[in-house]
């Protein structure tokens, strides 16, 4: 039960764990406006309803009733008594189906444990109204460290009067029956039964989903049943000053002061995939055989593997265990903040293209592409979030103009809908979080064949930099909404990330939290990294061999250093060592503006027309400088084209192929513990593109 833990959990500053979106609900108190304001704390809103007593004891021997009466922020799901007596009757039988003689008839007989549990599990330490959520993971996880799910139930209609109609909601299990009761603490939701608190493992879940055997099966003979029982880092650890409920680590970025929290415990979290049976069935898959054909057929298409390999489901060079791998994401996201936060995307992108992300599946050396469609008012719509798709945007009425992959000029690939991933109610089961990840129906099968390597995949690769670590993303840093720290600015900080090796400790590294008023940053946020750093981070894989041209985002500032660029090419699985670094180039001075000579910027606005606009991007790209993208905007709508502070550095072009592993160091070489490296996203481009008039993308 992990009592220390949670104790101090109680207490803490909201951290860096929360994973979906919401639009401003967990920063504000509405008084007389869209919320009922009390006047008092939870506490004294839940001892002031009868019908919520036995909660409140529950509370009370739970320890943590004076966190509810005072000061913070919290939110509570309250269970009536009669959820509660059902829990009693429900822990009972549980203590004899394990052989004890028990008789639990009151919250007072339960074991202390339970009433820790229950209590926990009910209590989130942030104000979060459920009005303003979207379905899917809440922002944060419980004090039980378990994520609970918002869905909409909208067959359910519950009218008042003679008009308003009203969606029921439910968390997990449990129906809201009233939301919002906003308090001077936090917020209450009350519930008609108790959320369920089960150690789950995603596997579990999936395994007991009547409409995912196939799936389950084929994860169970290929041995991932085990890995997807993984969850704790045990060998992690953080000093308790540097996580949240401590004083954080000062940290100065572009000028501004940033507190750091460190991340207190790493996890180790999945995000499964999985086509339905019925999805199997229509494409003529109904046995594990069937399934292994298929998977045959893509990743051994030469049919040279040796009958030990072909017979062994658990080895990794197995048809259907690397086809069963590419359905399996290292890290938890869920649909409202895959490819970032409603309002950031609102905010920073340009609306010339969807947005997108890239990410590196269990299969290795493989990538997906995930795009979200925007809707009518420009912002994510969640409904239409697909993988590896090439769906072309008319943009300004042009029906003939096909932008696609972050702004590529007339992407001319076949048009692929690719695969689409269901939301919650879509899925319609009790729950798909677990205590290590979540899984999402998708309505085809992934495939990691030619046509996604080498058509899909052929595109420019703009990978924010946030993506590079599973760290990043399972702990919640990508795209972490800080509103409700009481600290403007905001950074969650990483010892040794995934992805991420030091020669030395002489540095801090954080994701910065990105906020929709000040921004200069891809997607809003970005890795700050400062002191005397020298570290190297791993690559995503090139989808295809050919000649690709590598590039890092470059951001300028007087505090900045002085950074060396490597790389390092190694055989799949190879550990790096020194003297496989070869530099890219001349060192890199940071605290440059686009301005100097040496690059050689110029506004848009400043010069003739379209053809003196080519020409400086053809003579800055003959420097190996790039203009920012006209893809993003900062929050005052100046695209990043037009900022002369931003722009891209080709750090080398040169032959890749898709079976090796790359590795890019940066090296601070300034003499200043306090330098930085705004570290953003990077780009990985093929001939097939950078060839062509995409300057300006």
């Amino acid at each position: 039960m992990r009592k220390n833990r949670f104790l101090v959990l109680c207490t803490l500053i909201a951290f860096a764990l929360g994973t979906f979106s919401l639009s401003g609900c967990w920063d504000e108190q509405h008084p007389g406006t869209y919320y009922t304001f009390t006047g008092q704390t939870v506490g004294s809103d839940l001892a002031g309803r009868p019908e919520y007593s036995d909660f409140v004891k529950v509370l009370q021997r739970a320890g943590i009733w004076n966190n509810l009466i005072t000061y913070g922020n919290n939110t509570c799901f309250a269970p009536n008594n009669d959820a509660i007596a059902r829990f009693i009757e429900e822990r009972e039988a549980f203590a004899r189906r394990l052989g004890k003689d028990v008789t639990y008839t009151c919250v007072e007989d339960l074991p202390k444990e339970d009433c820790d549990t229950l209590a926990w599990t009910h209590l989130l330490d942030i104000t979060c109204y459920l009005g303003d959520l979207t379905p899917g993971l809440l922002p944060k996880v419980n004090l039980n460290d378990r994520f609970m799910i918002l869905t909409l139930d909208s067959t359910y209609e519950m009218m008042l009067g003679d008009s308003a109609v009203f969606l029921q909601r439910r968390i997990n299990n449990a129906i809201v029956e009233e939301k919002d009761d906003s308090c001077e603490n936090g917020v209450v939701h009350f519930i008609d039964r108790c959320i369920d608190f089960g150690g789950d493992y995603v596997y579990d879940l999936v395994d007991n989903d009547p409409k995912t055997t196939l799936f389950s099966k084929a994860l169970k003979e290929c041995g991932f049943h085990k890995l997807l029982s993984e969850w704790y880092d045990l060998n992690y650890k953080i000093g308790d000053d540097s996580i949240p409920g401590g004083n954080g680590v000062a940290l100065v970025s572009a000028g501004n002061n940033y507190t750091v929290f460190y991340w207190d415990k790493r996890k180790t979290n999945f995000t499964l995939l999985v086509p339905t049976d019925s999805i199997f069935n229509l494409n003529g898959i109904y046995t594990l055989q069937d399934m292994f054909t298929l998977a045959n057929s893509i990743h051994n298409p030469e049919n040279d593997l040796p009958d030990s390999i072909l017979a062994n489901y658990e080895h990794p060079k197995n048809p259907l265990f690397q086809f069963m791998s590419y359905h399996i994401l290292p890290f938890l996201v869920d649909l409202s903040r895959i490819n970032g936060r409603k309002d950031i995307v609102k905010t920073y992108n340009a609306k010339i293209t969807f947005p997108e992300d890239y990410f590196e599946t269990f299969l290795p050396k493989s990538l997906m592409r995930i795009s979200t469609k925007l809707d009518g008012n420009s912002e994510l719509d969640t409904r239409n979030v697909y993988i590896n798709s090439n769906m072309y945007r008319v943009v300004d009425g042009k029906t003939n103009t096909k932008i696609q992959g972050n702004g590529t000029l007339n992407y001319n690939r076949a048009y692929d809908k690719g695969i689409r991933i269901l939301t919650a109610e879509e899925m319609d089961v009790p729950k798909y979080d677990a205590l290590n990840g979540v899984y999402h129906y998708i309505d085809g099968i992934l495939k990691y064949d030619n046509n996604v390597r080498t058509n899909i995949l052929d595109r420019r690769l703009r990978i924010d930099c946030t993506t590079l670590s599973p760290d990043f993303i399972t702990s919640g840093a990508r795209q972490y909404d800080a509103s409700n720290t009481g600290i403007s600015r905001y950074g969650s900080g990483f010892k040794d990330p995934k992805n991420f090796t030091s020669y030395h400790s002489e540095y801090t590294l954080s994701v910065r939290a990105p906020t929709t008023s000040s921004s200069y940053a891809y997607e809003g946020d970005g890795i700050d990294i400062e002191g005397q750093f020298d570290m190297y981070v791993k690559l995503p894989p090139v989808p295809h061999d050919g000649t690709w041209q590598l590039r890092l985002s470059y951001r300028s500032n007087s505090r900045c250093g002085i950074i060396q660029t490597y790389i390092a090419s190694l055989p799949v699985g190879q550990q790096v060592e020194r003297t496989d670094w070869k530099p890219l180039g001349l060192p890199i001075d940071l605290r440059v503006n686009l301005t100097d000579p040496v690059v050689g910027w110029v506004e848009d606005g400043d010069l003739e027309n379209d053809a003196a606009i080519e020409a400086l991007d053809k003579s800055m790209k003959n420097r190996g400088w790039m203009k920012g993208s006209n893809a993003q905007k900062t929050a005052t709508d100046i695209i990043h084209r037009n900022v002369d502070t931003m722009g891209r550095i080709i750090l080398a072009t040169e032959y890749m192929t898709s079976n090796t592993d790359y590795y890019i160091r940066f090296k601070q070489l300034l003499d200043d513990s306090k330098a930085e490296f705004l570290f953003d996203y990077i780009e990985l481009v093929p001939k097939s593109v950078y060839d062509f008039d995409e300057d300006k993308y």
